[in-house]
């Protein structure tokens, strides 16, 4: 469960890594309630590429995040790192992505990767596509650093355009995947199936989704979440 509203963090253990407390004093220093409007909202849309899709055995390889602020994408305010891993339980998704096991390409250590994360998200809204498998794959990779789990608000843009849609019951298999609804919205598709590059498509996505969903009536955080599904 994510966390919800004001709900405040659990008090850190004393033993806990200093970026864990650092967080959870950026989490709890940061409240947004349900009526904040959207446009004053922090948003970080990230995305993460990985060995494969199994939580269990597979391994974040590279992390991208971009900050969405009053219907602006910072593109200054930017996160991208590569996690050196020494091999991949299966190798296939190297075609999709391009990163080689043991490659280098500036790569850090899993924890350092997971503390920019955390201390470049603070308190603010996380946003993903299908979210659940890439906040899933943090967890795990800070749970090996010796935190807990994210306490963020988090914001599925999968289901947000399900909802955006006029007769979502009638889509066919596939309408609301990335791809396909980027050529929905006419969102070029540079630099995708990088995690820089899919953060700024999601990006891109979130805001067209949000602008057509203000129109509904939707402009608030809490009226964001209230969409079935949207807990995860």
């Amino acid at each position: 469960m994510f966390r919800w509203f004001k709900k405040k963090p659990p008090p850190p253990d004393p033993n806990a890594p200093a970026f864990w407390k650092a967080y959870l004093e950026s989490m709890a220093a940061t409240a947004y309630d349900k009526k904040t409007p959207i446009e004053e909202i922090g948003f970080v849309v990230f995305d993460t590429e990985t060995t494969g899709l199994d939580v269990q055995e597979d391994q974040i390889l590279s992390i991208g995040a971009v900050r969405v602020k009053n219907w602006q994408i910072s593109v200054e305010d930017r996160l991208e790192c590569y996690i050196h891993q020494e091999y991949y339980p299966d190798g296939k998704t190297v075609a999709v992505h391009g990163i080689l096991p043991g490659e280098k390409r500036h790569s850090i250590a899993e924890s350092e990767g997971v503390r920019r994360f955390l201390e470049f998200v603070g308190g603010d809204v996380l946003v993903a596509h299908h979210a659940a498998f890439d906040v899933a794959m943090l967890n795990a990779a800070i749970h090996a650093a010796g935190g807990g789990k994210l306490q963020n608000t988090v914001l599925d843009t999968g289901v947000l355009a399900r909802r955006a849609a006029r007769n979502p019951q009638l889509a066919r298999p596939g309408t609301f995947g990335l791809d396909h609804l980027c050529d929905t919205y006419r969102i070029p598709q540079s630099d995708r199936h990088t995690a820089p590059g899919d953060a700024f498509i999601t990006a891109l996505l979130l805001l067209k989704l949000l602008h057509r969903l203000q129109k509904r009536g939707v402009d608030t955080l809490g009226a964001l979440r209230s969409a079935p599904g949207m807990g995860l």
